[in-house]
């Protein structure tokens, strides 16, 4: 009965507490594709931005609101199966219901989101994200923090599930691919992302990303 909204190169990843089973259903979809629409007043990206460095998510569905979004979703879903007359078109409308309806959820929604990471990975994650251009690495982190560096590495491996080197490289490519898409030239990109070495940024996105920037430009 929870909504959890996740943007393209948002990192995430599923914590199982305990033994109890669950649904999950995803939804993916191109932000390319509303770009299309004509009503440029309307955005319906709105409930994925973040307002004051905050996010609404996940977004709690009660019994009603979650029966509409899962029949809105069997029903895009039946649509894309289908090879009927207008079915892609029928498609394209229930992904307009379901994000109108979760965008009127989402600004709705009054209270602040709760925040399930410990506090040490939340505060060490937002200061990474918040400075990914510069270098940063365990010795700085280590005294911003006022820990020993081994401490604060084994912590942070322990609540995020990676080590603290894994996490900045996947953030900058994350960043990476966001810069590209958006034109950015590879060398801006390289620069804006905090690698600095051009060849061991096309390396390390080729390693990550599967093909190489410019590859990616081109896709």
């Amino acid at each position: 009965g929870e909504l959890l909204l996740i943007r393209s190169y948002d990192i995430h990843r599923i914590v199982v507490l305990d033994s109890s089973p669950y649904e999950r259903v995803a939804t993916h979809f191109s932000p390319e594709l509303l770009k299309k629409l004509p009503f440029s007043e309307t955005n319906l990206l709105t409930c994925f931005e973040e307002k004051c460095g905050v996010r609404k998510n996940p977004l709690p569905l009660n019994a009603v609101q979650l029966e509409r979004y899962l029949s809105l979703i069997d029903q895009m879903h039946t649509a894309l199966a289908s090879d009927q007359y207008g079915n892609m078109l029928l498609a394209w409308t229930y992904l307009l219901q379901i994000l109108l309806m979760v965008n009127s959820l989402s600004s709705n929604l009054s209270a602040s989101p709760r925040n399930t990471m410990p506090q040490l990975s939340y505060d060490v994650m937002r200061y990474i994200n918040d400075h990914l251009n510069e270098d940063i690495g365990i010795e700085l982190l280590s005294r911003q923090f006022y820990m020993n560096r081994s401490y604060l590495s084994r912590k942070f491996k322990d609540e995020a599930g990676c080590s603290i080197r894994e996490y900045i490289i996947l953030k900058r490519v994350a960043l990476a691919k966001t810069l590209l898409q958006q034109g950015k030239s590879v060398s801006e990109t390289c620069e804006a992302c905090g690698f600095h070495d051009y060849t061991n940024f096309i390396r390390t996105f080729k390693k990550y990303a599967g093909v190489s920037p410019g590859q990616f430009t081109k896709l």
